[in-house]
């Protein structure tokens, strides 16, 4: 891409670091500093071909931030059970802004099909994190009520007054670090808004595809429906075989009073590759808010919730369901906030883990002083399939109000013993008899989903996943 004429030339790239590392104020490992300048190299090289000064000044804040705080080491609290050693050991490279070759297009039309459901859906396709055309839908023809934009085409605009909406403040880019790579390298993303009183039947499908290795997708979402509208929301992240790369999400949803949102997410990504998906939601008024999430792919991955209770009788369900193997690393996270009389909300995590591989669950309600009538549920189940799988687990709360009804919890262990006997007793063979009971134990979080044609769909790519996975014929003896 040429430099467009009003765009200014600015420092040299290595000027700008030298005067920015020294801000640093934390101890980091040459290799963690390294890892933090060539983000903000790649940064720097990106705004040499923006044209909007909001933008530009979004990118410069955040790589203030990351040079200041770097990445998080297991001394930081909230990442104790996550390493980003191996991470922050790559040097992933930005994709480039030319369109998908015709070779490439036929390789990923024969990828996808296998992978997409069944039913009618509205779909977008994001290929190494840029909007593909030529895959997805025709914009131009959307049910009455939806308008769906790149967030690519907003960030070229020069002093849009609205670019704020998928930007963050200083406070969250020095509190979520890969939310300051995101806004650092930020190129593309989608936009949806529903319009007031239109309720969305056919589900918007946003599907993430990574193609080339070495690369890392930088993808920034923002989502509005408004007051009595209703969306059903599904994003996938999927992955050739065997390419080790990277996806950074953020998602911004704002779901107005009464306003109904279903969302599913579904990582199925290499297990070769990363995924970090930071969402930020927000309710008002007797909203209703669903979410679920799948975690099947990457070598390490990490999902987490913030979601903001900014009203009176407003209802929420956070839920998921992870399977990792291997050495992988499966880290899934929210963060409650009920700050309003008389809201709901509900909490199902289940984790199957084998081989070596690591879970961690950290899940947070938050009941403010004028939160009172809240009901806040929380429960946290995990099945280990070896000896050597390990799982960590810190459900929380933190109420402030006195006429509150919340519980929370967490459970470990293997299966039982007897109730492998008790099926072989009936004569059903050992690997089955575990299929059995672990389909059964991952399966009720998905219960939740609301569509029967996504729920059934969502079975069927988790009970795959089990069995390409090989969990039934090894890990209990």
């Amino acid at each position: 891409m040429k430099l467009s004429n009003n765009t200014v030339m600015r420092r040299p790239i290595k000027e700008v670091l030298n005067k920015m590392s020294k801000k640093n104020t934390r101890k980091v490992s040459p290799v963690a500093q390294a890892a933090v300048e060539h983000y903000v190299n790649l940064s720097e090289h990106v705004n040499l071909l923006e044209a909007s000064a909001d933008v530009v000044d979004a990118r410069k804040r955040a790589q203030a931030t990351l040079l200041k705080q770097a990445f998080p080491t297991q001394r930081d609290e909230d990442w104790q059970y996550t390493k980003l050693v191996n991470f922050v050991q790559k040097r992933f490279e930005m994709p480039s802004l030319n369109a998908v070759t015709h070779v490439d297009l036929n390789s990923i039309q024969n990828f996808l099909p296998p992978l997409l459901p069944d039913f009618e859906v509205i779909k977008l396709v994001f290929v190494d994190g840029l909007f593909c055309t030529d895959l997805s839908d025709d914009l131009s023809c959307l049910p009455k009520g939806i308008f769906i934009q790149r967030t690519h085409e907003r960030l070229q605009k020069t002093n849009d007054l609205d670019v704020g909406d998928v930007l963050h403040s200083d406070d969250v880019l020095g509190n979520e670090p890969f939310v300051g790579l995101n806004q650092a390298l930020l190129q593309d993303g989608f936009e949806v808004s529903v319009a007031p009183n239109h309720s969305i039947e056919t589900p918007l499908l946003v599907v993430n595809v990574q193609t080339q290795a070495n690369q890392i997708s930088n993808v920034t979402n923002q989502v509005q429906v408004a007051e009595n509208a209703e969306l059903t929301l599904i994003q996938q992240f999927v992955a050739f075989e065997g390419v080790e790369a990277c996806t950074n999400v953020v998602t911004n949803i704002e779901v107005a009073a009464s306003a109904r949102v279903r969302q599913v997410v579904l990582q199925q990504q290499a297990n070769e590759g990363f995924y970090f998906h930071t969402q930020f939601v927000s309710q008002a008024d007797n909203s209703d808010f669903n979410t679920f999430y799948a975690g099947m792919g990457s070598v390490l991955s990490r999902h987490q919730n913030h979601l903001l209770m900014d009203g009176d009788h407003i209802e929420n369900s956070q839920n998921s369901a992870c399977l990792a193997s291997q050495k992988q690393v499966v880290d899934s996270r929210t963060d409650t906030e009920h700050n309003h009389v008389w809201g709901a909300s509900r909490q199902l995590h289940k984790y199957v883990l084998a081989d070596s591989a690591v879970g961690v669950f950290n899940g947070m309600i938050k009941v403010d002083r004028q939160a009172q009538k809240t009901d806040g549920q929380m429960d946290n189940k995990n099945l280990l399939l070896s000896n050597t799988a390990k799982m960590n687990a810190k459900p929380q709360l933190e109420i402030y109000a006195d006429d509150v009804k919340c519980s929370h919890g967490s459970a470990t262990g293997q299966i039982n013993h007897d109730q492998i006997f008790y099926l072989q007793a009936r004569g059903i063979p050992r690997n089955q008899a575990i299929e059995m009971i672990t389909k059964a134990f991952l399966m009720e979080p998905v219960e939740t989903i609301n569509r029967p044609e996504v729920r059934h769909w969502v079975g069927d790519v988790l009970s795959n996943a089990l069995l390409s996975g090989g969990y039934f014929s090894r890990g209990m003896s």
